[in-house]
């Protein structure tokens, strides 16, 4: 049932788009409604339990690290799934000292889980990527956001505008490359064995080059003059 302000808002936008572009009240009247109640994507929110609440302060997790329900780029999910590596260090320790406060229930391994992501995104997702990243220390290094990570294209060997779970799990299948067709484990030796591209090389690179190009001008100089003698000799 519309409320007085919803119609409110409809005849007034009726009466707005009659005027000025001459749809009819009727027409104006259902499409207002229909364009209000779109949702902003990412608007969904997640709130702790009590306990919860309990034992993220007690696994000292910052709070912009705990699971709020809004959307994450790729390298955000893996900083939360570094946080919760630390948690469950932290409540090893805090298990073997004594410390765990009394009267909380110890959490387990899911309900840890639990503080920063959801059930599904665990199953379809978390656990089908980064727990396997050992063997490829340039992802780690870019989903960290390192000043030594590779660049999008020499580590992807794709050139996306962002990338995401869907990627990184073809990425992992294909042995370290989006390449199509490409070779288990061949983006990794080459990886290993060809030259780095990461900023900080780059600049490095840089750097070299020029140092280069002023120790051989006098080289090539003296060729110069070599070469004009030479003719002359001719």
């Amino acid at each position: 049932m519309p409320t007085a302000l919803s119609t409110s808002v409809g005849t007034s936008a009726a009466s707005v788009l009659s005027t000025n572009s001459g749809v009819s009240g009727a027409s104006a009247s259902q499409f207002v409604p229909l364009a209000t109640s779109v949702q902003p994507q990412g608007s969904s929110k997640f709130a702790y339990t009590a306990e919860q609440t309990k034992f993220a302060d007690a696994l000292q997790i910052p709070s912009e690290l705990r699971r709020t329900g809004t959307s994450l780029t790729l390298q955000q999910h893996y900083a939360h799934y570094l946080a919760y590596l630390k948690a469950l260090t932290t409540l090893k320790k805090l298990n073997k000292d004594g410390t765990w406060p009394e009267g909380l229930r110890v959490p387990s391994d899911s309900d840890i889980r639990l503080l920063f992501i959801g059930k599904s995104t665990w199953h379809d997702s978390w656990s089908k990527t980064f727990p396997h990243l050992k063997d490829y220390p340039e992802m780690k290094n870019w989903l960290a956001d390192d000043e030594d990570c590779l660049d999008d294209v020499d580590l992807w060997d794709s050139n996306l505008k962002s990338y995401h779970f869907p990627e990184l799990i073809l990425w992992l299948k294909q042995g370290g490359s989006l390449k199509k067709g490409a070779k288990k484990g061949a983006a990794k030796e080459a990886s290993t064995s060809g030259p780095s591209t990461s900023k900080s090389a780059a600049k490095a690179s840089t750097s070299k080059k020029s140092n280069s190009s002023a120790k051989k001008a006098p080289a090539r100089k003296a060729s110069t003059s070599k070469a004009g003698n030479s003719k002359s000799r001719k």
